[in-house]
């Protein structure tokens, strides 16, 4: 008599008969869900360890391609690489300020040149950086000539505080944010030598070249065009210096948005350059005179018909 059931390994139990020697405790968990689970636990302590590293380590953080595996293996779509628990990126400023530096040298004169000497390229701080709260300051770049002295051995210098905590472009560089707008866009400001000059231009409409600096004590606008100073400006604030400077290029500049044109030269009008001014007033001639004509054309009495012989 034969078995009718017939098991390739007759130490497996019988489908129907034989309970299962190691059971499932969670026969209806889902692998999937578990999987991201463990992902998900994973990802949130590489996401608090990633924010404790500094630049260099988070390049190499293994919290970028856990976030990724969570994507994939989410189905969900709240933790795409693009979500919310991407990775926050990572912002430098270069922000002016003012920074106490000793020089030990037998001159005043003398320090001033290792100051230069020392502090005419980036200062890099990685080994360690510097770091105040959840500040983390990697470089410094000094501007040696804009320096001012401020103490000798234990004696401090009486007005040694600088007069603001920013340079002349700095100025130039929030004035073009403040003058790029819909109207008037493509303006871009460069530093000078070592900070304590700024220049201000508009290639898009051919401005030509304004400089900031300082001269006599005092803060000027310079246009390159011109012999004397567009403006003088005063005050110590650098939103306000900068809204100044903006207001001082626009009330400078021709009104009409495609030319570049200054009006120092005092021929055109109702803020226009000459140039631009005579071509108004030529095409307001043209408008007036065509008028003109129309009219009389309408007020004209009908020409009377000869009779027919």
């Amino acid at each position: 008599m034969t078995n009718p059931i017939q098991h390739d390994h007759p130490t497996d139990p019988h489908p129907h008969t034989e309970p299962h020697p190691h059971p499932d405790p969670h026969p209806h968990t889902d692998p999937h869900a578990d999987l991201n689970k463990v992902i998900d636990y994973l990802w949130a302590k590489e996401h608090a360890d990633y924010h404790q590293q500094d630049a260099d380590d988070r390049t190499r953080h293994i919290l970028g391609p856990l976030t990724r595996l969570r994507a994939q293996t989410d189905t969900t779509g709240q933790h795409s690489p693009h979500h919310c628990c991407t990775p926050n990126p990572q912002y430098a400023f270069l922000v002016p300020g003012w920074a106490t530096v000793n020089v030990t040298a037998p001159t005043e004169a003398a320090a001033r040149d290792k100051l230069a000497l020392e502090g005419g390229d980036t200062i890099e701080l990685h080994n360690p950086p510097l770091t105040s709260g959840a500040l983390t300051i990697t470089g410094l770049d000094l501007v040696p000539a804009a320096a001012k002295l401020d103490q000798i051995n234990d004696t401090l210098i009486d007005g040694s505080l600088p007069d603001a905590d920013f340079h002349i472009s700095d100025i130039a560089r929030v004035a073009a944010r403040i003058l790029n707008n819909d109207k008037t866009p493509h303006w871009t400001a460069t530093a000078g030598p070592r900070a304590v000059t700024g220049y201000l231009e508009n290639k898009t409409r051919d401005t030509g070249t304004y400089t900031l600096s300082v001269a006599e004590g005092t803060l000027q606008l310079q246009h390159e065009r011109w012999d004397y100073p567009c403006f003088e400006l005063d005050g110590d604030d650098l939103p306000t210096l900068a809204e100044a400077v903006a207001t001082a290029v626009l009330d400078d500049l021709c009104s009409n948005t495609d030319c570049g044109q200054s009006t120092a030269d005092g021929k055109g009008y109702e803020g226009e350059c000459g140039t631009c001014a005579d071509r108004t007033d030529r095409a307001r001639r043209a408008a007036r005179a065509e008028d003109t004509e129309d009219t009389d054309d309408a007020e004209a009495p009908p020409t009377p018909r000869k009779p027919a012989p």
